[in-house]
């Protein structure tokens, strides 16, 4: 059979035949893997493991696994936390256990890679070394404590988190730490700058005091060597030591201070300053490499999937859609918009005959990144049992009324009139008043909306938990026959959790334009900021580890005794009274460094165990000082200078492609909702959006009697998504370059859009027990749309 001849045969062929069930699973995680910035080169033979190996579920149990392996310094020897003891015998078991875990899901992945794959990556080289030297590091400390009775250091603690690091799952917290070392090499001449002016103003002050012979306060010798000169100089560029340093040359010579004055501005004001610009340039062009590596990722995996899923002149056919969409992740009841969507061209409106083209396919993540949800809210309970008292027009006025948003301004203002009370004193019955009022409300919104639609809003479930919290308190503190103690931790509890309704303020201060730039920023950042706090608390950890071999045991925490160290008796460290700051154990060593990464009396701490021990350990508050708070600090000012131009920036009036779709099919979101400020439709007007929508999403029977009503709400965004908003227009999409007008709407753009929320609320008879096909209908991972 000649080539030409198979050809032929192959394209009259079924299309299932060409296009296997195989074909289909591997494209399907080809677009998980796009979804999740994946980039691991899978062996096709090995799908079952692959999967298994990005199952939730797995994935949980080993970060359990890894998690509990740092949390054995609560539990291990010297240094563990008080009042809690175990067998050394059971710690090291269970830290074996998690390290074979972590070498079990090693090689896990290492069968699912493709092996030059496996051995070409660092990371993974990393893992097996760290996992080699603790094993060995376990055996030696074994070998001490069996055969002599005594515990050596374990060296390869400080290393724990580089296992977490360098997992595949982690690649967030990698992206991070390569983007800080890279900023931190373009930082440099600014850093070798500062050590330098630091090091010309010690050698002057050592020359200048030296033969002066100048005392501190506490009768020490003042800079009377390089080093200590350094240190200070190093300390009074961070301004913690201010004035206190230069007081003692200010009073032998005024004119000293032409001394100390030039080195705070040239450090503090300037070179300071000038290392954050830096940071802060550096830092972004890196974050934009790497997006767009996201972004190169995301098109690669889509493109593999496209490949494998296309049938002739680079379609993906009707057929195959039916086949596939489960496998890609779409919602059975809305796979009619989602192929209405990808098959039309949203410049033009133009549907295409053959199916979904590449450039059409390559949106398919604006989807499968959207949560998309239609939920028909059912009547409340006390509708149901009682109709009759519900419907009535007294219940109607009284409905009427909390949908007001005079009745949400009444309880703003209770709010902030209480929160000016709370800075005088009043007594316990206006406190009374107060509570019983906020239970009206809640009580009140609950009637109204039912408890389904109560729990949807977040500061519901708020004022709830506080009024409630605080109610039980207040019974608790008034009724209960219990001991004038208890009743003052009553109170105290009952002030606290009071309190905490003020922060309700920030609701109502979101008003304002300015301030709502703010909190959203806050909002929008605060998810994305676990990769940096997750990098911080590693930090912490291997420093808490090398601080508890350094200093562990050398102060105690009873001022009484002089801190346990006749040492700090001239220390302002004891004076001050610190003794409760040590690195005893891993609880306190974590409050300590947080103290250090505040700066406020940081050289006081220093200074203690510098006391102890010898000045040689200054290496180790300097390192900490420089590392968290000189860089790692600074580069999360820099996100969060960079999220904050960003959320002001933002057009909310923009709509994605998406939105554009649905106002092409009768459903503008935006417009209505503008219009008749989130208020009830009439019953013409919803059944006509209602069938409209019906026609896009489903294609069902149109329901009789349904209300609509429109939300908008703007999403908080995972680590990527705030980085793929940031620099939206900084990254240009691969497919923006080709000539037809099927050009991929860029993926950033859809991020960037706030949430839209479209809430169906059925009118039901209370008899009634017929499902509604658009119940609880759920696509995606991510948030972006929401269509409820």
């Amino acid at each position: 059979m000649t080539g030409e001849e198979e050809t032929v045969e192959e394209d009259s062929a079924p299309e299932s035949l060409i296009i296997t069930e195989f074909d289909i699973s591997v494209a399907g995680i080809y677009v998980e893997d796009a979804l999740s910035f994946r980039n691991l080169v899978f062996r096709r033979d090995k799908i079952h493991l692959y999967q298994l190996y990005q199952e939730r579920i797995v994935r949980f149990m080993f970060t359990s696994f890894t998690l509990g392996l740092l949390m054995l310094a609560i539990l291990e020897e010297p240094h563990s936390v008080p009042l809690i003891s175990v067998p050394w015998e059971v710690v090291i078991s269970v830290e074996i256990t998690c390290l074979l875990t972590c070498l079990f899901r090693l090689f896990h992945l290492k069968l699912c890679l493709e092996a030059r794959y496996f051995w070409r990556d660092k990371k993974n080289i990393v893992i097996m070394a760290v996992l080699l030297l603790t094993f060995i590091d376990i055996i030696t400390w074994l070998t001490f404590k069996l055969y002599k009775g005594e515990s050596v250091v374990r060296v390869t603690r400080v290393l724990r988190p580089l296992i977490i690091v360098n997992f595949s799952e982690n690649r967030n917290l990698r992206k991070l730490i390569r983007n800080i070392k890279r900023t931190v090499m373009d930082a440099a001449s600014v850093l070798v700058l500062i050590f330098l002016v630091i090091t010309i103003f010690a050698m002057m002050a050592t020359k200048f005091f030296d033969r002066r012979s100048l005392t501190d306060p506490k009768g020490n010798p003042y800079l009377d060597n390089f080093l200590d000169s350094f240190w200070n100089m190093y300390v009074l560029m961070t301004t913690a030591n201010s004035p206190d340093v230069s007081l003692p040359a200010y009073k032998e010579e005024s004119s000293f201070i032409l001394f100390f004055a030039p080195f705070s501005i040239i450090t503090t004001f300037i070179l300071m300053n000038i290392l954050l610009a830096i940071v802060y340039k550096h830092y972004r062009i890196h974050l934009i490499e790497e997006v767009k590596s996201d972004v190169e990722i995301i098109e690669n995996n889509l493109e593999k999937a496209f490949k494998l899923l296309s049938y002739k002149n680079n379609f993906i056919s009707k057929e195959t859609w039916d086949r596939s969409y489960r496998r890609l992740g779409c919602s059975d009841n809305l796979q009619k918009l989602y192929w209405d969507y990808l098959t039309t061209d949203q410049e033009s409106d133009i549907q295409f005959e053959e199916g979904i083209p590449q450039a059409s396919f390559l949106k398919i993540t604006d989807l499968l990144s959207s949560k998309v949800k239609i939920v028909t809210a059912k009547t409340t309970w006390l509708e149901r049992k009682l109709p009759r008292l519900y419907n009535s027009a007294a219940s109607c006025y009284l409905r009427f009324a909390v949908n007001h948003k005079a009745f949400a301004i009444f309880f703003d203002v209770l709010i902030l009139l209480y929160a000016i009370l709370l800075v005088t004193k009043f007594s316990n019955t206006v406190e009374n008043v107060f509570l019983v009022v906020f239970n009206i409300e809640i009580l009140l919104k609950l009637y109204t909306y039912g408890p389904i639609e109560f729990a949807q809003s977040a500061w519901n479930i708020y004022d709830c938990t506080v009024i409630w919290a605080a109610s039980i308190f207040r019974i608790v503190e008034d009724v209960s026959s219990i001991h004038s103690k208890n009743q003052e931790l009553g109170g105290v509890l009952l002030d606290m959790v009071m309190t905490l309704r003020v922060l309700r303020l920030l609701k109502v201060l979101s008003s304002v334009p300015q301030l709502r730039h703010i909190i959203g920023t806050l909002i929008r950042i605060i998810p994305s900021m676990r990769s940096y706090a997750a990098l911080y608390l590693l930090l912490c950890y291997s420093f808490s580890i090398l601080g508890m071999e350094i200093f562990g045991g050398k102060i105690v925490g009873n001022d009484s005794t002089i801190c346990g160290n006749s040492l700090l008796s001239n220390t302002d460290f004891y004076r001050e009274g610190y003794c409760i700051l040590n690195f005893n154990h891993i609880g306190t060593s974590i409050v300590v460094l947080w103290t250090l990464t505040l700066v406020n009396q940081w050289h006081v701490l220093a200074e203690g165990f510098t006391a102890v021990t010898s000045k040689a350990t200054r290496i180790y508050f300097l390192s900490f000082h420089v590392i968290v708070v000189l860089l790692v600090l600074n580069i999360l000012l820099a996100f969060i200078i960079e999220a904050f131009m960003m959320q002001i920036d933002s057009d909310e009036e923009k709509n994605s492609d998406l939105d554009k779709h649905l106002e092409s099919r009768g459903v503008n979101a935006r417009k209505d909702s503008e219009a008749m400020h989130s208020k009830w439709y009439t019953r013409k007007n919803s059944k006509d959006l209602r069938a409209a929508v019906e026609e896009v999403y489903v294609g069902t029977t149109p329901i009789a009697d349904t209300k609509l009503k429109y939300k908008r709400e703007t999403s908080s965004k995972s680590y990527n998504q705030m980085l793929l908003e940031m620099f939206q227009h900084d990254i240009p999409s691969r497919q923006a370059s080709t000539s037809t007008s099927l050009a991929t709407s860029s993926l950033h753009e859809a991020l960037s859009t706030p949430t839209i929320r479209l809430s169906y609320l059925r009118e039901e008879e209370s008899a009634s027990t017929t499902r509604d096909p658009l119940e609880n209908v759920s696509l995606g991972s991510l948030d972006d749309i929401d269509i409820i």
